[in-house]
């Protein structure tokens, strides 16, 4: 299966495309996973190390059942979009960029990530574990179609997709 490329078909939302992440994405991202709100949502609630960082990304990217993207707007870089295919299911997991949150680039991300999910047939199902304060996280996967299946055993809310 090869990566997918940019993802510009659907043009809802015209000018927010994806992109294969690249090596030279590393600090952006890091950054990004870093920034404040980031780490009070994310599920190890710490910063990560630049080395922790850059092992992980180097595997993420070597990683055929590891998907990420960069989201672009107007070519500028607004969040990534990654997904862990575990069997028939993608666990999703975003990140949008502080300076573009709050205008739908999340809700949009998900949308273009899911297109290339069914064109691909990569999952029949999506998961993503979202922590109950992200009510704007929440609200755009709900928004794409995801439904609240519970709460894990850490407290974050469990939302599904069945991928038609």
């Amino acid at each position: 299966m090869g990566r997918p490329g940019s993802l510009t078909s659907e043009r809802a939302h015209p000018n927010v495309t994806l992109r294969v992440a690249r090596e030279d994405d590393v600090s952006l991202i890091r950054a990004w996973r870093n920034d404040a709100d980031a780490i009070r949502f994310s599920v190890s609630a710490r910063p990560v190390s630049d080395a922790e960082h850059a092992r992980w990304f180097s595997a993420t990217l070597a990683d055929p059942r590891k998907l990420l993207w960069v989201a672009e707007e107007q070519g500028v870089p607004v969040g990534q979009v990654r997904i862990d295919l575990e069997g028939d299911t993608g666990i999703f997991s975003i990140v949008v960029a502080p300076s573009a949150r709050g205008r739908g680039v999340g809700k949009e991300m998900l949308r273009r990530a899911l297109a290339e999910i069914k064109r691909e047939r990569l999952a029949t199902t999506m998961t993503a574990l979202t922590h109950p304060d992200n009510v704007a996280s929440i609200r755009a996967f709900e928004q794409v179609g995801f439904t609240r299946r519970g709460v894990s055993d850490a407290g974050f809310v469990v939302l599904d997709l069945l991928v038609p």
